[in-house]
């Protein structure tokens, strides 16, 4: 394969040569190969059925996927980041009914950005689109020029139908690639001559190059393909002034004068996804502040990405300082959309869309834009004593003040930190699709000139008593922002992590699985991995009491809270802030230590028996004096010899009195 060097926008060309041949992707009993003709064998089972995507004259062209959805790598683009790759895996079937003259087959991968400018592109002002080209590559499987034309069809298993004649039958009548009426015409010929001149073949006919075309006899030809991606390539992306889009186009050549060519594509989506080593899924945001000496608030946010239809879980835990109240809590997400052209040198951002998800408030139940979204109450929140089960499970409780999230702050009762629990669910795919485009949000990207950011955003209203007047409150808004990032609904868990060896719960229908982790998806027809777990099976694994829809839903990471009223020993994240205890054990509790010697004991009567230093010193210089060991010599060197068994004469060791001649 060879490259063509990057171009002005960045784009990548690359044409395989012919006569290379591939690997194989499907079980085949023989094959006509590009090169050797050998048959080729592969493990990959066969690829399911598709609709073709161009049919006519006999004809019907089909592109197969191994992996419908590739998964790209990494947030991060710098030219040092790390780099891996992604593998574009298929087929393309040809189904054949009728004998048909072909001059060329040809596959094409290109990927193409487009950005929309309607009042113009600066400075002229003249151009409305900017379109580059990211990637290009092309598989010629069959051109009747090539010299491998003369040996068969190129492709790496054939199929031939069974005619009332028996022609097709078998592998050999493909490689003579004959018509009935060749075939006759071939027969007298070689019984009047087996001679043939110059520019014609053993047949007798011109040669395939010469004619232009093959004859292609009836039955399927599968031509294999596969081409690495690296993943600093941009994702897929449809937004409303731009798009990234990647396709394969086939192209089928016919000969005649008015026979056209068939051309059908079919689109390939690349998602973006965490790296493997990533921890945004299950690395939590954590954020624990003061206000104004009236409250003191921890939040936890159990994780930095999540796809769309999942839920964020959030826990919040407020200690209130003094008499302050907190009316509602909100929960938002902004997005940033921003265009570049022209290197970067043209500039757009669209005004910032902010998205409410959920919102609780003191003197109702809690409200939220996209179904799913549930919260409770873990402890204080001016809940009763006998209610507070029922609040820990999520059902909606009569509270002591309907005006404070915190509860009634007047009395000794009821002082103390209140804990609530959120599952705030995000926009699916269904919403992408509705019409309404102030509730659409768009995953995460990472191409330079489409660059979309989310950002999420809690929004707590508070009151304290006014200063000057006592019985007037004073209220405020705390907002508390942080970046996180929003993944495509099929970069779950489930998509982009190997399965498991053993499942927790025997599977009902393995094969029957969503096509994302969005509610009421639609399922596979057949699941590469067989089971995979979902969020319930991986609850009741755990052994805790997390309640889910009975809908099937992909596996997702764990939650920050996963503990329930029936389970206090397990720990949450929200309780590691929890200092000092609550219940600290009484003083007298604790064993005192044993009391201490006064005054300390000397230092001659532990160490040793001897005088101390002095002592120390006086043995040191004995153990220098010592001269009865007889290997020691005058000058307080030990003769140690050079060679075992003794010290033997060397060239070395003489002295030499003599000179060389001419000194």
């Amino acid at each position: 394969m060879r490259s063509s060097p990057r171009n002005s926008t960045g784009a990548v060309s690359s044409l395989v040569a012919p006569g290379i041949p591939r690997p194989s992707l499907t079980e085949s009993h023989w094959s006509s190969g590009r090169a050797s003709g050998k048959s080729m064998v592969s493990s990959v089972k066969c690829l399911p059925e598709d609709k073709p995507v161009a049919s006519g004259g006999g004809v019907s062209v089909n592109i197969s996927l191994t992996e419908p959805i590739l998964f790209l790598r990494g947030f991060e683009q710098n030219v040092n980041s790390e780099r891996s790759t992604a593998m574009l895996r298929g087929a393309l079937v040809l189904k054949i009914s009728k004998p048909t003259k072909l001059k060329a087959i040809t596959l094409k991968f290109r990927g193409k950005a487009l950005t929309k400018w309607p009042e113009g592109i600066p400075p002229k002002k003249v151009e409305f689109e900017e379109l580059d080209i990211l990637m290009s590559h092309t598989w010629p499987f069959f051109n009747s020029q090539f010299a491998t034309a003369e040996t068969g069809t190129g492709a790496d298993r054939v199929d031939l139908y069974k005619t009332a004649g028996g022609l097709g039958s078998s592998p050999n009548n493909s490689s003579s690639n004959l018509t009935t009426k060749e075939a006759k015409r071939l027969s007298l010929q070689v019984n009047q001559s087996r001679s043939f001149g110059k520019g014609e073949t053993p047949s007798g006919g011109p040669s395939v190059a010469q004619r232009g075309y093959r004859t292609f006899n009836a039955g399927e030809y599968t031509y294999n393909f596969e081409l690495p991606l690296d993943s600093h390539l941009p994702e897929t992306i449809d937004v409303d002034l731009g798009s990234v889009k990647y396709e394969l186009e086939a192209t089928v050549e016919r000969a005649g004068a008015f026979r056209t060519n068939l051309v059908g594509t079919k689109e390939v989506t690349l998602i973006r996804a965490p790296s493997e080593g990533s921890l945004e899924q299950v690395e939590p945001i954590a954020i624990s502040r003061s206000w104004d000496d009236q409250l003191h608030y921890d939040i936890v946010i159990s994780g930095k990405s999540f796809p769309l239809g999942a839920q964020v879980p959030i826990a919040f835990k407020l200690t209130p300082l003094a008499k302050v109240q907190c009316h509602r809590i909100k929960v938002f997400v902004t997005e940033n959309v921003e265009y570049f052209c022209n290197n970067k040198r043209v500039h757009r951002m669209e005004p910032v869309r902010k998205v409410q998800l959920f919102e609780k408030r003191a003197d109702g139940p809690p409200t939220s834009t996209f179904p799913g979204s549930t919260m409770r109450i873990v402890s204080g929140g001016g809940v009763p004593y006998d209610q507070r089960a029922a609040a820990a499970r999520g059902e909606d409780v009569q509270v002591q003040d309907s005006t404070n999230l915190l509860g009634d702050l007047g009395g000794d009762t009821n002082v103390g930190p209140t804990e609530m629990e959120f599952n705030v669910q995000l926009p699916s795919c269904h919403n992408m699709r509705d019409k309404d485009k102030l509730n659409k949000l768009h995953f995460d990207t990472t191409y330079q000139n489409i660059q979309v950011h989310h950002w999420i955003k809690l929004v707590m209203r508070l009151s304290k008593p006014d200063a000057v007047d006592p019985n007037k409150r004073r209220h405020f808004e705390i907002s508390i922002d942080s970046p996180f990032h929003i993944l495509s609904c099929q970069a779950t868990q489930a998509n982009t992590a190997l399965p498991a060896y053993s499942s927790p719960e025997p599977a009902q229908d393995g094969t029957r699985v969503p096509e994302c982790g969005c509610p009421n998806a639609p399922v596979r027809r057949t699941s590469p991995t067989g089971f995979v777990p979902t969020l319930s099976s991986m609850g009741r694994s755990r052994g805790n009491s997390v309640t889910t829809v009975p809908t099937p839903e992909l596996a997702r990471p764990q939650a920050a809270h996963i503990g329930g009223p029936t389970e206090p020993a397990v720990q949450r994240p929200i309780h590691l802030m929890r200092v000092p205890s609550f219940n600290p054990p009484a003083f007298s509790d604790e064993e005192p230590p044993p009391p201490l010697q006064t005054p300390p004991p000397l230092y001659e009567t532990i160490a040793s028996p001897t005088s101390g230093l002095a002592d120390y010193f006086s043995r040191l210089s004995d153990a220098y004096d010592d001269d009865s060991d007889p290997e020691r010599n005058d000058r307080g060197r030990v003769e140690i010899p050079l060679t075992p068994g003794g010290r033997t004469n060397r060239s070395m060791d003489e002295r030499r009195t003599w000179l060389p001649v001419g000194h």
